[in-house]
């Protein structure tokens, strides 16, 4: 796990343009030093603390980021899902916070008060999915990409979500940021297969670069952006109608 934090600390590095020299003189020792720790990808917790510290990061963030590099999707199981799904607020409180939105501008947007905040996160913290601080913040204690079953107790709850926003960006004009995008072709299926793995490298960058600004940039440069992809084989007699004479 360390040498992954490390890889996340040159991430933010890299992406702050700030060198091993600066980071040096933040940290009141050489460069050459920092150069060692960053090579052996190694050291004692209180450095990569001071590291943190120097960067304006919280270690609990970078190890969160460091985990969904390498972590695949979990799934939640039908219990939870089945909670979740019973309390629509709960479920779309979860999926903000999992998604990065700070509680403060999820409670902006939607109009909470502290005590709804409080008590979404507390029900979180009785399913397992979170953590109350003393704080009062809420620490999720899903780290890694969820993949929620289609056929499970939030199937409607998913379908609603995706189908309204595909509504609202095929209703809405085309921008610099969003647009519908839509075709059908003739194809192969040596074609077809080739989309689909070029598809899932689009979403998996998106999940990249959505992870480097997250750990890199601060909570109001941030604004919220959907992705969803419908690829597949169709079948126009079901979507379509012609009518003969």
């Amino acid at each position: 796990m360390q040498a992954r934090i490390f890889e996340t600390l040159k991430t933010v590095l890299r992406a702050r343009k700030i060198t091993y020299a600066e980071l040096a003189r933040r940290l009141d020792t050489s460069e050459p030093t920092i150069k060692r720790v960053f090579a052996a990808r190694d050291d004692k917790l209180s450095r990569i603390v001071e590291i943190c510290d120097a960067l304006g990061l919280s270690l609990e963030d970078v190890v969160a980021q460091a985990k969904r590099t390498t972590v695949t999707p979990v799934m939640l199981g039908d219990r939870i899902e089945a909670q979740l799904a019973g309390d629509p607020s709960l479920f779309n409180f979860f999926i903000l916070l999992h998604d990065g939105m700070p509680v403060e501008e999820i409670a902006r947007q939607f109009k909470l008060e502290p005590g709804d905040t409080l008590r979404m996160g507390q029900q979180l913290e009785r399913l397992g999915l979170a953590e109350m601080q003393a704080t009062g913040r809420i620490r999720l204690l899903l780290d890694h990409p969820i993949q929620f079953r289609r056929d499970g107790p939030l199937h409607r709850a998913l379908m609603k979500i995706n189908l309204d926003f595909v509504r609202q960006v095929f209703l809405a004009p085309d921008t610099e940021t969003a647009a519908f995008l839509t075709q059908s072709r003739r194809i192969s299926d040596d074609t077809a297969r080739h989309m689909m793995t070029e598809l899932r490298k689009l979403n998996r960058a998106l999940s990249e670069m959505a992870r480097q600004d997250q750990l890199t940039l601060p909570a109001s440069a941030l604004k919220s952006y959907k992705l969803s992809l419908a690829w597949s084989h169709v079948q126009f007699s079901s979507l379509l109608t012609i009518e003969g004479k």
